[in-house]
């Protein structure tokens, strides 16, 4: 199995709008008893404060604890040319790293633009 990790270089992720995400997929269930928010099939997942896109087989966001979960042919573009393809990526928000995971007997594949020296590095 390969691994990856890396973190997210936004020091506003606090404020509300670098918080919010759109999830789309063709099913999902919230249960606000435990705080986790499931996503099934054809998982897209746009997040705007970091010019990003997801997407994945399966998501589950776990509220309480500021983690996010995807698996299934994963993968992670962000605007300028960055991106990630993996079996599963975990991101926590509060640290602001990412880990993503490949299938046995496969690597995790990254691409980075490092032609601009201000470019933001991939990061949920």
């Amino acid at each position: 199995m390969a691994r990856t990790t890396g973190t997210n270089p936004d020091g506003d992720g606090q404020r509300s709008e670098g918080r919010r995400i759109s999830i789309r997929s063709d099913q999902q269930e919230m249960n606000e008893e435990e705080g986790i928010l499931t996503a099934e099939g054809r998982v897209q997942i746009t997040y705007p404060a970091h010019n990003l896109t997801a997407t994945a087989n399966h998501a589950q966001y776990f509220t309480r604890e500021g983690r996010l979960v995807l698996s299934g042919s994963v993968e992670v573009r962000q605007k300028g040319g960055n991106s990630i393809r993996g079996e599963r990526l975990v991101y926590t928000e509060q640290s602001r790293t990412f880990v993503v995971e490949s299938r046995p007997g496969e690597q995790v594949h990254s691409i980075y633009d490092l032609s601009s020296p201000n470019q933001e590095e991939l990061a949920p």
